[in-house]
Parts: C-alpha cells; structure tokens; sequence
C-alpha cells in the first residue's frame, strides 16, 4: 500500500485509533478471488518466459534427453546444411570436372587423371556416351615433392619401358612415359634388379615423395603399363580424386628386405613363395 491513497470513507476509526475496514464479508471474498486470478495469471507469464512446463524443453525418457519436434528438425535441418556444407565430396564435384578435362580425342579405351590433392591416379574407361566417366582403376601415388612439385597439365603416354634409370642413379619397374620430364614408374631401386627397392621411398607412397614423375607400386604401375596404350590421354589436375585402397604393407624382415610386396612377377620375391 506504499505510495497510494487511502480512501478513509471505506474506514471507520476505533477508540485505540487504529483503522478497520467497512467493506462486508462479500466484498471481502471478491477482492479475495480477484487477487489470486491475479497472482495465477502472473505465474503462468513468468513460466512461458522462463521455459518452465514448455514443450521446447528438454524432457526426460528413460536415460536419454529428447526433444520436441519442432526443435529436432530445427537441429536436423542444420545438421544437415552443416554437413553439405563441410562434406563435398568428390562424387558431388566429378561430373563437372570431367567434363571440363575430357580429351578432345576419344579413340583410345582410357583416360588417366592423376589427383595431386588426393594423391591418387583414376583410371576411366568410356560410358554409353562415350565419355570417360567410368571408373575401372583407382591407385595409390606419389607425385613430386615440395621441391620439385609435378605439374599439372595435359599429357599422353608415348613410350614404355621396362626397366629405365631415373635421376638420382637409381632404377624404376615399369615405365610409362607422358613427357621428357615425367614417367608413371615404380618406386625406384639402387640398381636394376627387383630385390633392392628402396623401402624408405616406398613407404612414402600416399605422400609427396619424387622429383616430379608418379610413382606407384609394381602391381599398379604394371597394369597402366600392360593395358593404357601409346596415345593415351592423361591429366594431372591440383584436385582431389576417388582414394585407392592404398597399397600393401611390408613385412619388416630381414628376409623381405628389397622386394615391393606387390611385385608377384619377379622371381624370388619373397612374398609370393
């Protein structure tokens, strides 16, 4: 009652001074009512502005937290323009990047892309337009280092050989040539002669490891060998392409040092006996 005006005629004094009301029980019980509608209605205001008793809330079931619907697909729906967002994947962006690097010349029944990004070469052959979309290979390589990056641009296979010294003195399997400077080859060896690979390099497969060409494992860089004809067309783009299921680990033993583990054509090859 701080700060209002007292009606005094709704008042009648006693002798001790103090104030008594004049209103009836009836009025009494009115005011009564009207008070407590009041208060109910002030408790529902500060539930809904508080969250207490909504459906928004967090509700218990059994040990887990659930939600209401609106808010799950409130949360499902930005899950999922998160996950577009966050999760382009090759699959999405492969039609149009295919199409931006098919050759101009079809004849051949491959086309190789190599994927510096993904460190990966994809082999296509043709779909039923005639377009290489089709993935019939997917390889685990190794493109140029840091310091001798592999550049991207148009090739074509020219030449094969079989055995062939590469920079460094060293030797490689399987050679498929796409220009003077690079060579689909296998990882090299310190002479030429199968059971002396140099295991350090080939455990870099994956990475960006050689002076420029793309190094594979015998077993890979013998299929482009024995199967991709002269006038192939191949691309190597700064993109990332399908993964290959990687390439065969070595065993750590004396008596399979030297030898690629993949390499089931050279005779003595320890992993094939």
């Amino acid at each position: 009652m701080y700060g209002k005006h007292i009606n005094y005629k709704k008042y009648r004094k006693k002798k001790n001074g103090q104030f008594i009301s004049s209103l009836n029980t009836v009025q009494i019980v009115c005011f009564a009512i009207a008070g407590i509608a009041v208060f109910s209605g002030l408790i529902l205001t500060l539930k809904k502005m508080s969250g207490i008793g909504n459906r928004s809330s967090f509700v218990s079931s059994g040990n887990n937290d659930t939600q209401n619907d609106s808010q799950a697909t409130t949360i499902t729906t930005t899950a999922t323009k998160t996950a577009k967002k966050t999760s382009k994947t090759f699959s999405e962006k492969e039609p149009a990047l295919l199409e931006k690097i098919q050759p101009d010349d079809h004849s051949a029944k491959y086309f190789i892309v190599v994927y510096k990004k993904s460190q990966s070469v994809v082999v296509y052959g043709k779909d039923q337009s005639d377009n290489y979309t089709k993935e019939i290979k997917i390889f685990t390589c190794s493109t140029g280092k840091m310091s001798s990056p592999t550049r991207t641009g148009k090739y074509r296979i020219r030449a094969k050989y079989r055995w062939r010294w590469l920079e460094g003195n060293v030797y490689g399997q399987y050679n498929t040539s796409i220009s003077d400077d690079y060579l689909f080859h296998s990882v090299p060896y310190l002479q030429q002669d199968a059971s002396t690979l140099d295991e350090s390099e080939y455990d870099k497969l994956g990475t960006p490891a050689s002076k420029g060409c793309i190094r594979l494992c015998v077993r890979d860089c013998k299929w482009i060998y024995d199967n991709c004809s002269i006038g192939t067309d191949v691309r190597i783009v700064d993109d990332s392409g399908s993964s290959g299921s990687g390439v065969p680990a070595r065993i750590r033993s004396s008596d399979y040092s030297g030898w690629d583990p993949s390499d089931q054509w050279s005779e003595g090859n320890p992993y094939f006996d």
